[in-house]
């Protein structure tokens, strides 16, 4: 089985999968993002923390629905490039969809990190309690990076330049349509499930 794969997928090359010089970007977009989300939170809370509109766009912000739900759009659009290689079209709307997913990210990262500044600073916790809370959440956060990361290394996969298809989208179009459906499909339909088990 493992000789048959690496027959089927051996004209892919190390740098159709990984993205070296175009990860500067993604640090780019994410500090772009999350540092002015990051001092707003902290000039928020310090200098007007009794304002409400200011702590309710904070807590909207945070909130995970919005980039759970164009997030699943992005990974269906992902499937659905996969499925088409062959045009260019779904890759352009992938890309799109999860550039933007991963900008928004980036943006609720940089709250949490603030938020969790202004927590760990407050008075009334004993030292274990902020050793503990540290620990955990910044666990989360560095789970949080990951998922948002990921999103845009799909992005990466389906459109690394401006106007062209990528490399691996280029490459996996010449693999035959079953393949291509295979990977497109479970992808979708994955995401489909997860999606409608969530409303």
């Amino acid at each position: 089985m493992r000789e048959f794969l690496t027959q089927r997928f051996s004209h892919f090359e190390r740098s159709d999968l990984i993205p070296n010089e175009s990860l500067k970007d993604a640090f780019t977009i994410f500090f772009a993002w999350a540092l002015p989300a990051f001092l707003f939170v902290l000039w928020a809370n310090t200098f007007y923390p009794e304002v409400e509109f200011y702590q309710a766009a904070i807590s909207e912000g945070i909130g995970p629905n919005l980039w759970n739900a164009i997030g699943s759009f992005g990974l269906f659009a992902f499937g659905v490039a996969v499925i088409f290689s062959k045009f260019s079209t779904p890759a352009l709307v992938a890309k799109q969809i999860l550039s933007n997913t991963y900008a928004i990210g980036c943006l609720t990262f940089g709250l949490l990190v603030g938020q969790w500044c202004v927590l760990l600073s407050m008075e009334g916790m004993v030292w274990w309690q902020r050793g503990l809370f540290g620990i955990t959440s910044g666990f989360l956060l560095v789970v949080v990076f990951s998922y948002n990361l990921a999103i845009w290394y799909l992005s990466f996969l389906v459109q690394n330049e401006p106007g062209r298809k990528s490399d691996f989208l280029v490459k996996l179009e010449h693999m035959h349509w079953v393949w291509r459906a295979a990977i497109g499909l479970c992808v979708a339909l994955l995401i489909t499930l997860i999606f409608i088990s969530e409303t």
